[in-house]
């Protein structure tokens, strides 16, 4: 403004006219407006100009996630985080399920790896996204804006494993904060998670990523290579990966070695984990590891005495390599020196499960190809395609859990069957009610209600309340046992193909007023994945043939009841001792 005004000479002489001295002022302001204004008209266009050409410089017009609109990012009224896979790479994340899950996006349980049950709904091996809280099922997965099919093996599956995301190839991951159910449908209520793919490819890049731990096992080596070739109007890239993970057991982390504690603070704010209750109430000497599951033991029904415990050599009744525990709220001591023949702790499975995955090993393989190719003509149409191939196998370990056959009363291996390899469990619980070690201890308990019936302290014993017995003959008995690899060891394999073909392209004819800009996108897209699990276990039919239960003398692999059994139950039955020392020794067998 100030350079236009010095352009301005204006010569006059300052004299009477008709009009005054003060008609020469409107004559001055109009010649100003005159030179001024043209000036002043240019200086603005040109910033404006300047603004669009930064604007267009600097910013890339895209099709936002969770819009059909096209906007800029920074425009875009939808809360829209966006993570760099180069970023996510220094930080030491390369898989897409690590940099999802562990995004501020990410809320609630995350279903990784470390997850291996029963119940998962895409089974063992699967890590799905879970925004905001709300489950999987309502967090939608993308690749470049299309959808990604469910794969899964066990359970039902319902959502994608984020494993089939070709993390090599990602340029960015844009994860939509907020629902998205009016756009995508029902299954981006929580948002939705969408990976761009690489456009930059020129030349082949060849990476290896090992990944370690500083506490050690649970390593991970990645091997992957990527080749494309930008091109005048398009690009072609092609990818692939290899991921080999260790598994992580339990003796692995000093969070999960060892054993399960109880923790409590007490009125004086000291810190208890010792459970006091066994030690006081049966004289257990207890550790501080809580007290949990316990194997290595059996039930005899229909007996006066509960569960009695495997003490090789030795028997405080007449059980041969068993003892009763405890009985009527007190330990029992039947060898007399001064401890209880059972210690809980010695068949608690709790800390006996070092060898249980914490996380499973794992072997991943994906390759991918894709590229675009945009065609001369005003249209600016653009094939384009992608091909993916992914397979992963996983296996997991949860420990041991317990086990409890019935065994019938007259098979050969039965403890309780005198006319086999057993004993007669009434007689063996009328020497444990009469062992001379036992009896002081019954009286003490019950010494106070024999003197209210007038009994002396020496006659308080368990033949005056009536609890021999006698012989009992053959009885059906339940072992409590731990066998390892029985039902929570598994093995799964998925694989997935998918495929896109589609074509975009620009619409000018439809160009109308202020409405402008019309583009086109058709795809079509297919997917079809494939997967085994096999988990390990035994098998409820086989074992029963093979314990008897389908004979009406409890004969080993016979049928004679009548009972439908599948065709491959009986080819190969063998007998199954419950009552080998195997199955009883470490307490898991």
């Amino acid at each position: 403004m100030r350079n236009a005004l010095s352009l301005l000479t204006l010569p006059f002489r300052q004299e009477r006219s008709p009009l005054g001295r003060n008609a020469v002022l409107p004559t001055l302001f109009a010649a100003l407006a005159v030179v001024v204004t043209p000036v002043v008209l240019a200086q603005e266009t040109d910033e404006a100009e300047e603004a669009e050409q930064m604007a267009d410089a600097d910013t890339e017009v895209v099709i936002v996630t969770g819009s059909r609109l096209k906007r800029s990012t920074y425009t875009s009224v939808a809360p829209l985080q966006i993570i760099t896979a180069e970023v996510a790479r220094e930080a030491g994340l390369v898989d897409a399920g690590d940099i999802i899950q562990e995004s501020p996006a990410s809320a609630g349980q995350q279903i990784d790896l470390t997850f291996h049950g029963f119940v998962l709904d895409d089974g063992p091996g699967s890590v799905v996204a879970n925004l905001r809280g709300l489950g999987s099922a309502r967090t939608l997965v993308m690749i470049n804006g299309r959808r990604v099919a469910p794969a899964g093996v066990e359970g039902a599956p319902s959502s994608p494993s984020l494993d089939v995301i070709p993390g090599m190839l990602v340029q960015t991951y844009d994860q939509l904060l907020d629902g998205a159910s009016s756009v995508y449908g029902s299954d981006a209520v929580a948002g939705v998670v969408n990976a761009i793919l690489r456009k930059d490819f020129d030349g082949l890049e060849v990476e290896v990523f090992p990944r370690y731990s500083e506490h050690g096992a649970g390593r991970e080596n990645i091997l992957s290579g990527r080749w494309g070739r930008n091109f005048d109007r398009g690009f072609i890239g092609v990818g692939a990966q290899y991921s080999d993970l260790e598994a992580i057991t339990r003796a692995d982390r000093p969070w999960t070695a060892g054993c399960s504690q109880h923790w409590e603070v007490d009125e004086g704010g000291n810190i208890r984990n010792k459970d006091l209750w066994y030690e006081v109430n049966y004289g257990m000497e207890m550790d501080e590891c809580s007290v949990g599951s316990l194997a290595g033991r059996t039930f005899i029904p229909n007996t006066n005495v509960g569960s009695i415990y495997y003490t090789e050599g030795y028997s405080n009744g007449g059980w041969g390599n068993f003892s009763e525990s405890s009985i009527y709220g007190f330990g029992v001591d039947g060898d007399g020196d001064g401890e209880t023949d059972i210690n809980f702790r010695d068949y608690d499975l709790n800390g006996r499960e070092q060898f249980a995955y914490i996380r499973g090993p794992r072997t991943l393989a994906n390759a991918m190809a894709y590229g675009e190719y945009t065609l001369e003509g005003e249209m600016n149409l653009t094939p384009y395609f992608e091909i993916l191939y992914t397979v992963r196998q996983y296996d997991a370990n949860l420990g041991v859990a317990q086990f409890f056959p019935d065994v019938p009363a007259r098979n050969p291996y039965n403890l309780c069957n005198p006319e086999g390899a057993g004993v007669d469990c009434g007689l063996a619980q009328d020497a444990f009610f009469t062992n001379p070690n036992f009896l002081p201890q019954f009286a003490n308990r019950w010494g106070g209600l024999c003197a209210q019936f007038g009994i002396p302290l020496a006659g308080c014993t368990p033949a005056v309340f009536g609890l021999l017995g006698g012989p009992s003959g053959p009885i059906p008995t339940v072992p409590i046992v731990a066998v390892r690899g029985d039902r929570n060891m598994t093995e799964t394999e998925v694989s997935q193909w998918r495929t896109v073909a589609g074509i975009s392209g620009d619409l000018p004819g439809l160009n109308v007023g202020s409405l402008y800009d019309w583009t086109f996108d058709v795809s079509v897209a297919h997917s079809m994945s494939s997967g085994t699990a096999h988990r390990m276990g035994i098998r409820e039919d086989r074992l029963n043939l093979s314990l008897g239960a389908f004979s009406t003398t409890n004969t080993p692999c016979e049928n004679d009841t009548g009972e439908v059994l599948e065709s491959d139950v009986a080819p190969g039955c063998v007998p199954v001792n419950m009552y080998a020392p195997s199955l009883y020794r470490g307490v898991i067998g």
